[in-house]
Formats: structure tokens, sequence, C-alpha cells
């Protein structure tokens, strides 16, 4: 018994060594693969690192070089180039050599190799790479045609190959990777058509094809019940809309060349947040119900030929923020519902009445370009079913079939009395439609016997012909004629003044409801100096929060108990009130709820000439909580993760509101996240931005400098949109990692640093973020936070996000943050949940 248990002891001992022994030796191996890397790439400073130590399992992460481990194998490997970290790759750099050698690395499940400027064909020797499940080699100079070996990755579940030279056509066999959940191939020179395969990929989410130069027919995609996302602008695809599973969160498909109608079955896509569809050549009726999808809060279909009337009545979805309507076919009236300050709304280059804002063609213009509209004998065959469903749309009375017919006939009788008359009369059969139209609900008419009498009056085909050149123009005349008796419309008169200040107060008093976002806030007045003083105690020093370059800045509380800010500026140029007076117009406008907003103002005059010395402008008082302290404070309670998404969104729109609720916008308004102020209710406020009589009060003493001031004049005119987006993307950054951003140069390496993170697993993703909130995040919406913050920050302006953008992107990780909690929450409260827990206490 003795011998078995040493005999045991031997073999225990020999077992051990043999594995430590082997896991010294796989060691070894991946760290001599990790210095050929190095020689390989041209010995960038980024990654000396790695001869330097021997334990690379343990080397702190950077933003250009990130490694991974498990069980002392390596499982990730990120790699992210820069033009100071990085230096030119060595003039016999090879595609095959690299991929060769990073293929010994048989455990590694993630490969990230961005932006380093690597050139040549990917290698067939990437099939060799049977572990891996996220392959990203964006933003490298990539070319070739993509080798077919990928499909043999069994494992891979995101391929990304963005911004390369790529050309050739897709691979069918992608259509076996089952597993694959993200395939992007965006910025590439990508010809033929989109593979049928594709629609074998039922765990896609992601498909992003943009910017290539794909055509033809897309297959049908009605497979892919998780696919969210499908963004496929700027190639030349098309005529025909695809088919599509219903649960898209996001569909753009602009710049192509789709042309038809839009099938009727995208009314059903509930989830549906973003829609472009813009440049194309989409034909036939606009679906109104679009506007009221219970998801949709973007929505462009601009630049097609789309018809259709609109009207006032018509209802949108609440959270619908950007809506582009632009240069199409449409008529009547604009919905009221796309009239709210809060939406961005565009709808020039269409022929809807009484919109002086933004340029529209005369009436007739949208009639004879419809007509003008023709739709091939192929196509018209292809698409019967979508058509007569499209028409159907297009009516929005029972009747309509019968008017059209009412229309032929008129048409047909002019056509055989023209050389007879000038003032052709109308037919009986017409009368008899019109009565209909009239009296719908009691009249009916078979529209078998009025075809019938058309087919015995129509002469020739010729007849035929001219009769549907003017079937739709007269069909929407009598449609709107009849819809408008019933609904006059009405003109939205927006009252300014720049003759004084009584008068502004007069029209200050007729600001529309929309422009005060609901704030609660009295109307915005002019305030006498003595209200000033009693509110302050004649300015004492005891009421004095700031004072600067441009004035001091006073709380004060009315006679009515309401607490305000005073802000005064001392007026260096002495001019009238009525010189200031377009400013203050400006500024009376300057009332949202996501802004610390305007309540009035007051002008200290001369008293020998009545030039103003000192103007006061009145805002509401917002307690001094700024929106660091409740982030990265070391004191006070923290907000929670679903507190900071609606925090940000909260910045988002009053940014939204400075650009495009007032005319002009303010833009380059410098926001700071100390600049956010919260409210007892968590609502944040905006307390400083870009005011115009301050720049313009600067510049009259400094020709045009004005340090220290939030933009001037002329910086406002260059990129000043992105400019607060790149400001947003400082907050976000803040906001995500839970520490004071103090110098600029912190920016971009922390920037770099989510940047990788985003491609690595969720436990590294969350390793860098707030310990306070990093448990409570769902992945998704913490990578969607962590994508649009890399994209504001982008170094050049052009590649930023709009605000629109931005907008979208954090209601969708909202939207998402707040599912997986009622998910969680289902499952902590259920009995399989409970047991689980009582078997782990």
């Amino acid at each position: 018994m003795a011998k078995q248990l040493h005999h045991s002891q031997h073999l225990l001992l020999l077992i051990l060594f043999l594995s430590i022994h082997f896991s010294q030796q796989l060691q070894l191996s991946h760290s001599q693969t990790l210095l050929k890397l190095q020689q390989l790439l041209g010995y960038p400073s980024s990654l000396t690192t790695l001869t330097t130590t021997k334990d690379f399992c343990n080397i702190e992460p950077t933003p250009y070089l990130t490694l991974v481990c498990y069980e002392q194998n390596l499982t990730q490997l990120h790699l992210v180039g820069n033009n100071n970290h990085f230096t030119s790759l060595p003039q016999n750099f090879n595609s095959h050599a690299l991929f060769s050698t990073l293929s010994t690395l048989s455990t590694l499940k993630v490969l990230s190799l961005v932006s380093l400027g690597l050139w040549g064909p990917l290698p067939e020797t990437v099939a060799n790479f049977s572990s891996l499940e996220i392959l990203n080699i964006s933003s490298n100079y990539f070319s070739g045609e993509i080798p077919v070996q990928l499909s043999l990755l069994n494992n891979l579940q995101s391929l990304v190959l963005d911004d390369n030279n790529f050309n050739g056509e897709i691979p069918n066999l992608l259509g076996s990777l089952q597993g694959l959940v993200v395939l992007s191939m965006k910025k590439n020179l990508l010809t033929g058509n989109l593979p049928n395969s594709v629609n074998d990929l039922v765990t896609l989410r992601v498909l992003d094809l943009s910017n290539n130069q794909l055509f033809g027919e897309l297959p049908h995609l009605h497979n892919l019940v998780n696919l969210q996302v499908l963004h496929l602008e700027n190639n030349t695809l098309g005529p025909h809309f695809p088919s599509l599973p219903t649960k898209l969160v996001s569909i753009v498909l602009r710049n192509n060349s789709f042309k038809l109608g839009v099938p009727s079955n995208i009314t059903s896509f509930y989830q549906l947040q973003k829609l472009d569809l813009s440049f194309n050549g989409f034909v036939g009726p606009f679906p109104p119900s679009l506007l009221s999808l219970p998801s949709i809060n973007y929505l462009d279909v601009s630049s097609n030929k789309f018809t259709g009337m609109l009207f006032k009545n018509f209802s949108c979805n609440e959270d619908l923020q950007f809506v582009n309507l632009s240069s199409n076919l449409l008529k009547g009236e604009l919905p009221s519902c796309l009239r709210q300050q809060t939406k961005v709304v565009l709808y020039a280059r269409n022929c809807l009445s009484n919109e002086k804002k933004q340029d529209q063609h005369s009436y007739n213009f949208c009639s004879s370009e419809a007509l003008a509209v023709n739709i091939s004998p192929r196509q018209q065959q292809k698409h019967k079913g979508t058509t007569s469903k499209a028409l159907l749309v297009s009516s929005s009375i029972g009747v309509v079939g019968v008017l059209i017919v009412a229309v032929v006939i008129l048409v047909v009788n002019q056509v055989h009395k023209k050389n007879v008359s000038k003032t052709p009369s109308m037919s009986t059969l017409e009368h008899v439609i019109i009565s209909q139209i009239q009296n719908e609900d009691r009249v009916k008419t078979t529209a078998r016997s009025i075809v019938e009498h058309i087919i015995k009056r129509v002469p020739d085909k010729n007849a035929m012909k001219t009769l549907t050149r003017s079937i739709k123009e007269h069909i929407a005349s009598l449609l709107g004629t009849r819809r408008l008796s019933r609904s006059p419309s009405r003109s939205i008169i927006e009252h300014v003044s720049s003759v004084n200040t009584a008068k502004l107060l007069t029209d200050a008093r007729c600001i529309s409801e929309t422009m005060k976002m609901g704030t609660g806030l009295p109307a915005y007045r002019t305030f006498s100096l003595d209200q000033l003083k009693e509110a302050t105690n004649n300015f004492d020093e005891s009421s004095l929060i700031s004072e600067g370059p441009l004035g001091q800045i006073y709380k004060g509380v009315l006679s009515d108990g309401m607490h305000i800010t005073i802000r005064g500026m001392k007026i260096r140029k002495k001019h009238s009130p009525q010189a200031y007076m377009h400013h203050v117009e400006l500024i009376s406008k300057l009332r949202h709820s996501h802004l610390v907003s305007s309540l009035g103002h007051s002008f200290e005059c001369n008293q020998d000439d009545s030039s103003v010395n000192t103007i006061f402008l009145i805002f509401e008082f917002v307690q001094d909580k700024s929106l660091r302290s409740r982030i990265s404070g070391s004191n006070g309670e923290k907000l929670c993760w679903t507190q900071r998404i609606a925090a940000t969104i909260g910045v988002v729109k009053g940014i939204q509101y400075l650009h495009t609720g007032i005319v002009p916008g303010l833009y380059s308004n410098n926001i700071k996240i100390t600049d956010i102020l919260l409210d007892n209710n968590h609502n944040v406020k905006i307390s400083s931005y870009n005011l115009p009589i301050y720049a313009e009060n600067r510049r009259m003493v400094s020709n045009g400098t004005s340090h220290g001031v939030k933009g001037n004049l002329h910086a406002r005119t260059n990129d000043g949109d992105k400019n607060d987006v790149y400001d947003i993307g400082v907050i976000l950054l803040e906001i995500i990692l839970g520490r004071p951003i103090m110098f600029h140069n912190e920016v971009g390496t922390l920037k770099d640093l989510l940047h990788v993170s985003i491609k690595t697993d969720d436990i590294a993703r969350r390793s860098i973020v707030d310990p306070f909130v990093h448990k409570e995040c769902s992945d998704e919406s913490l990578m969607k936070m962590m994508e649009i913050c890399v994209r504001c920050l982008s170094s050049e302006p052009n590649e930023r996000p709009s605000v629109e953008d931005v907008l979208w992107n954090l209601q969708f990780a909202a939207q998402v943050q707040n599912s997986w909690r009622r998910e969680t929450s289902d499952y902590r409260d259920s009995p399989i949940s409970s047991s689980r827990e009582t078997k782990l206490l």
C-alpha cells in the first residue's frame, strides 16, 4: 500500500512538472511571436514594452497596445496605430509574413490591427486562426479580393474590414459563418452584387457595406430575424426595395439607385428608430404613417420623387427629432406636429402651401413632375401588387377609385371636344362622381359600370396617353380642395420687433409655447433697475456670485419670491437702447428645459443722452450643483448609469436647441461639464453658452479678439456645430470614466483607450469604466456610449457626427439599458433565480 502511494506521488510530481514546463514553453512561444511581430512592424515605440518584460500577460494596457491572457495563454491582441507612436512600416513589409507569424498564436480569440498602415492582400493563411472570434483590421491599406478562406473561421462572430482598399466581389461562402453577429466592410472598393448567402446569416445583427461600389438587386434578407442595423449607403444598389426583417432599428439606404415605391409593410417596423432613404429615385405616395412609428426619431426621405398630400392633422411620434422631406413632390400643408421647435424639420423644394420659411415650388410643378415619372412595363409587372397597394395608400378618402374614373372621363371629354370648344362642359358622369364626394355616405356607385362607360368613351391609344398625363394632377386638385375646404389653412407669423423696448415686451408675450419648451417660466419681460436693486439689496457684495472681464454675476430674489441670476455687462462704447434690440430679441428666445433660460433684461442709461451704460440680463437661478460634482466629485450622491445617460441626452437637446431652435443659431458654445447644472430632479441645464452680445461688446474695443469669451462672431461660422459635438465628447468621456479631465492633452489619450476597449471583451471594457457604475450598465448601452464618444472626439471636424446623430445614439443607449434592467429585474424575481441565489448563499 505504501509502495503504491509512493508511486502515485511520483506520478503526480511528473504531471505537475510537465504541465509547468509545457506552460513555460507555450508562453515562451507566444513571447517569441510578439518579438517577431515587433520586428515586422519596424520596431514602433509603442511596442518597446515587449522587449523589457518577459511576463507579457501583465503588461499595462495602453491606447496602442493591449494584451489579454487567460491561464497564461494569449487570447486578445489589440494594436492601434497613431502617427506619433507607430513609425512607417519597413519597405520589405509583407502581409503574408505578418499573418503567418500571428497564426502561431493558436489561442487567439480577438485580433485588432487598426490604423497601422498595413498593406498588401489579406493572406489565405488567415484560415489558420481557428479560435478567432473577432477580427478587426480596419483603417489600413489592405487590397485585393477578400479571401474565401475567411469562411473557414467557424467561431468568428465579428468581422470588421472597414476603410481599406479591398476590391472584387463579396465571397458567397461568407454565408457559412453561422455565428456571425457583425459584418462590416464599409469604405472599400467592393463591387458586384450582395451574395444571396447573406440571407443565411441568421445570427447577424449588424450589416454595414456602405461606401463601396456594390450594384444590382439586393437579395431577400427576411431570414435575418436578429438584424438591427442595415447600412448600405453610397452604393448603386437597386432598383427594388429589399425584403427586410421587421425588427430593424436602423436602416440607411442613402444615395443608391432604389426606385419604385416603398413597401407598405415598412409601417410595421415597430422598433425602427432611424430610416434614411434619401438621394434615391423612390416614387409613389409618401406613407405618412412613417412619422408615427412607435420608435422612430430620425427620418430622411429627401431627394426622391415621393408624392401625395400632407395634412395638418397628421400625427407624429413625440420622440421624432429629425425629419427631412426636402426635394420631393409633396403637396398640402406641413403637419402641425412637425412645427415644434425641438424638432429639426426640413421640407424645402416641395409644393407645400403657406410655407415661406423654406422655399417651395408652385402647386403645378409637383403635378407635372409626378406625371413625368414613368415605370417600365417590366417593372410594373414585377411590382404589380406593390404599386396597387401604393395607389391605395395615396388615397385618403373612400371614393378615390371612383374619383380617378371621373377624372379619366373628364380628360376623355376634353380630348373629344378639344377642337369644338375652348371651355368644354362637365360630363354627366363627372357630375355624379363629384356629387358622390360631397355625399359619400349616401351615394354609392358600382365601379364596374363606370369602367365599362370609360371603355366605350376612349377613342384610341393616343387619347389614353393624354388622359394619363393629366390624371394625377386632377385627382390631387380635387382631393386638396375637399380637404382644405374642411380645414382652412392658417399662416403662423412670428412677431419680432426692432423698434423699441415697449414693442418688444408686447411681442415677447406672443412667444409660442413651443419656444418655452415646458420650462414653466413667466413670460420674458423688461425689468426696471429699481427691481434689480431691490432683488440684490442694491447689488450688495453678499449677492455677488462671480466677477470677470465681461462683468458681474449676481443672485437675487424678486418680490414674488422667485430666485434669479443677474448678469451685468458694462458697455464700453455708448449706444442707444435700439442698437441692442436685435441681441435682446435673440436672448428672449433662449427658453428651453435644458438651458438656464432667460427671463428678461434691463438697461442702465445715461441721464444726459440716454445711451446705455450697462445691460443687465436676467436668467433663472439654478442651485450650483454641477454635473461634474455628481459624476467625479468626492462628496455627495453620484448619478447612476441610467441617470448619466439621461443627463447627457439633456445636454445634447439643449445644444440642439441652441443650433436650430432660434435664428440665427448659436454655435461654438465651448460647453464644459462644469457649465452643466442639475436641479433637485436631476434635470440638467446648460448655464453658459455663446451670447453674441458679449462677443460684440468685446469686439468693439479689441478689434475682434475675445480672450475668455465663449466664442466670437467669426469663430461661430467655422465648424461651430462640430466644435460643440467635440465638447459633448469630452463630457461623455468624463461621464464614462468617472474622473475629472483637467487638461486638454488628456483627451486624446483617453479617447484612444476607449477606442481600444470597444474592441475588447466585456470584462476588459468595464475595467476602465467608473467603478461606481460599471456593474449596473448593460454591455450594449456601454458600447454605444463609448462608440459615440470616440466619434465625437475625432480630430477632423467633418468626421464627427451631427448633433442629431449623437442624440439618436444616446437615446438608443437609454432604450437598451432600460430593456436590460427590465429583463434583469424579471429574472431576479423569477423562481429559478431565487432558487439559484439560495444555493449560492
